[in-house]
């Protein structure tokens, strides 16, 4: 795949440093357009052809047979709405194989035709004005989506999108004006899907090429379990954690001789969080999220990296002894929840996992009957996400923070830990401090949030001062985490991302 038949959209990339404008009325139509053409293109030239056979004139106004029915659209929608559907390209429908059709993103079919465009049920409703909502992209085929209703819903009177991959969906997003997480400028949104791109968690090919580990691709798109790029930015995002400790704990009046800097030669090759060996040993798969990330992360001289969290044993039998999962039978292609960091309670408080309380929906990780070799309880800490490869919207570079009490059982609190999309987490619940909730850029609710986002949320708690360092790392006990559910819960959010 020749990429450098593509434009170059860099400048128009959504970054802290380049936000969306705000000096424009309306739509950012031609930034918007662009971003949209590139996606169009990037999966035309997967599939093998030429950009030059794509027709740029094909847009919503030309593309769905009855123009005059499209024209008919225009004096209902906004002028920069109707001028980036003037703009923005459309991927030919072959009718006389319809498996071949070029979908616009593992999450959304395309531009929707005239006929679907107005969102009029919903905008009854949800209390919207007449014509408010415009369906911009269907989502039928997406990633995670569930039966018919979802869709990409532009609002026209705040010229912003939200994205519902299901009907039961849009109570996140209403009112517009409570839920402002939800919505984002279509260009906030197209940034995130051609930043998975960029980063090897979808990737493009010939839809009649097989894809790893026999995922059922969405036209030419393939969403992995994980990417090297990945790897590479938890690996980063750890150093930087482990740097935020280090400075605080080399400025104690008596700091540790363990922490004294280290030599050069142990610089160039410091050692592993967790060696090849101790992986194999435990039968952490191979290749895997865990073991890429346990190799190449570096091994700090302190021992909590977290309040009441642990390094990960570095001798086999603790290793393994830590591991609840990884050494139970399982299919080809799942990868088994790793305890990265094991809570200092030990068994002392345990956590009992059952079909409704654990959050690794694989059946073969929680208990079903006493008959199963599979454990009923198991030990606090920080785990990754249990996986099967070839599911869709699987998360392997994501994690599980298992704690020994709840959140949110007092129905009466005014205040409580939160998840992402800023919703309550779940009264009852142990595993979803620092989760996504509903995700405003697709994908399905239960994808589990990214570890490397954890590490940057602890570094800024260490940054911050909010968790003090000692001798060991950082201080507390396993229940410092509760201060989520008190006036702190900010310090334990994690804002929204894809």
């Amino acid at each position: 795949m020749d990429l450098s038949q593509l434009p170059d959209i860099t400048s128009l990339l959504v970054r802290l440093d380049n936000p969306p404008r705000d000096d424009v009325e309306g739509m950012d139509y031609l930034r918007c357009a662009a971003l949209h053409n590139y996606l169009i293109q990037y999966a035309w030239l997967a599939e093998g052809r030429p950009l030059a056979t794509l027709n740029a004139n094909s847009n919503f106004f030309t593309a769905f047979g009855d123009e005059a029915e499209a024209e008919a659209c225009r004096p209902r929608l906004d002028p920069s709405l109707a001028a980036f559907l003037d703009t923005a390209m459309i991927s030919p429908f072959p009718f006389d194989n319809p498996h071949e059709y070029l979908p616009f993103s593992v999450f959304a079919w395309g531009i929707d035709g005239p006929n679907r465009l107005f969102e009029e049920f919903t905008a009854d409703i949800q209390d919207q004005p007449v014509d408010s909502l415009v369906r911009l992209y269907a989502v039928e085929t997406g990633l995670s989506a569930v039966g018919g209703g979802g869709g990409v819903i532009y609002h026209q009177r705040f010229h912003r999108v939200a994205i519902f991959m299901h009907l039961d969906e849009y109570d996140c997003g209403f009112p517009v004006e409570g839920n402002p997480h939800v919505w984002n400028p279509l260009e906030t949104l197209l940034t995130n899907w051609i930043d998975l791109i960029h980063i090897g968690k979808v990737v493009a090919s010939p839809h009649k090429e097989p894809a790893l580990f026999d995922f059922e691709k969405i036209g030419p798109w393939e969403w992995r379990p994980y990417s090297e790029a990945q790897v590479t930015t938890c690996v980063a995002e750890w150093d930087r954690l482990c740097q935020a400790i280090e400075a605080r704990t080399s400025q104690l009046p008596n700091p540790p001789l363990l922490i004294s800097p280290i030599s050069r030669s142990n610089a160039d090759n410091p050692e592993p969080l967790v060696a090849s060996t101790v992986l194999d040993a435990a039968s952490v798969p191979n290749p895997s999220f865990a073991r890429a990330f346990l190799t190449r992360a570096r091994r700090p001289q302190f021992c909590y990296i977290a309040p009441g969290l642990l390094l990960p044993p570095a001798d086999s039998a603790g290793f393994v002894a830590a591991q609840p999962f990884s050494v139970l039978p399982r299919s080809e292609y799942t990868a088994p929840p790793v305890c990265l960091f094991p809570a200092d309670t030990g068994d002392q408080r345990p956590i009992q996992l059952t079909r409704t309380t654990t959050p690794f929906l694989l059946s073969d990780f929680y208990s079903r009957s006493t008959e199963t070799c599979t454990p009923s309880r198991v030990s606090a800490g920080l785990y990754t996400q249990a996986v099967e490869r070839n599911g869709l919207d699987v998360a392997e570079e994501g994690f599980q923070l298992l704690l020994p009490f709840t959140f949110n059982d007092d129905w009466d609190k005014s205040v409580g830990a939160r998840k992402s999309d800023r919703s309550l987490v779940d009264r009852g619940r142990f595993s979803e401090l620092f989760q996504h909730g509903y995700k405003p850029f697709g994908g399905d609710y239960y994808r589990s949030q990214r570890l490397e986002r954890l590490l940057g949320c602890w570094r800024k708690l260490v940054e911050k001062g909010v968790w003090s360092v000692g001798a060991d790392g950082v201080e507390g006990t396993i229940d410092t985490f509760k201060d989520a559910e008190s006036d702190r819960w900010e310090d334990y959010y994690i804002p929204p991302t894809w």
